[in-house]
């Protein structure tokens, strides 16, 4: 959906979809996932440890602590 439909949707009364939950989350999610990633793997050069592990490890745990965020948004109807 893109930004002008969804202006005019919510111009009409509709609000079936969220202009966040179609566009926002997802865009914000991944950008989230690659600088995590991109850190993992500053931190572990500059620490002298395996990159590749601590890119995994940092973007495991990240993408885990996302989907518990958002698993509690929907549980309690909620924005955290």
């Amino acid at each position: 959906m893109k930004v002008a439909d969804y202006a005019a949707t919510k111009a009409a009364g509709s609000s079936s979809e969220s202009l966040e939950d179609t566009i926002f989350i997802p865009i914000v999610s991944v950008a989230s996932l690659g600088f995590l990633a991109l850190l993992g793997a500053v931190g572990a050069k500059a620490g002298g440890a395996d990159i590749i592990r601590a890119t995994a490890r940092v973007t495991f745990w990240g993408a885990l602590a996302m989907i518990a965020t958002a698993g509690i948004r929907k549980l309690f109807g909620a924005v955290v």
